[in-house]
């Protein structure tokens, strides 16, 4: 079942949609912000893997991580220092 990327000619809502191949044809997915079946289907380039593209994609997790890491800390500091309890 392929995946698509649509956008709602109603509302311009873009999602993405399963589009599944029946015997009477493709079915029409509804927009899920306003249920319209008036969608223009975009083009979606492919996800291309790499070993460079891991290894930055890994690269950027471990920042993410290490930076959500010290809010958790900010974040509990914080909370101590104003509660006395």
């Amino acid at each position: 079942m392929p995946m698509f990327d649509f956008v709602c000619t109603a509302c311009q809502h873009e999602f993405e949609a399963l589009v599944r191949n029946l015997s009477t044809g493709p079915t029409t997915p509804a927009c899920p912000a306003c249920g319209s079946t008036a969608l223009e289907k975009r083009v979606t380039l492919p996800a291309i893997k790499t070993s460079g593209t891991h290894a930055k994609a890994m690269a950027a997790a471990k920042r993410r991580d290490q930076r959500q890491g010290q809010e958790r800390v900010a974040a509990q500091r914080e909370y101590e220092l104003n509660h006395d309890d």
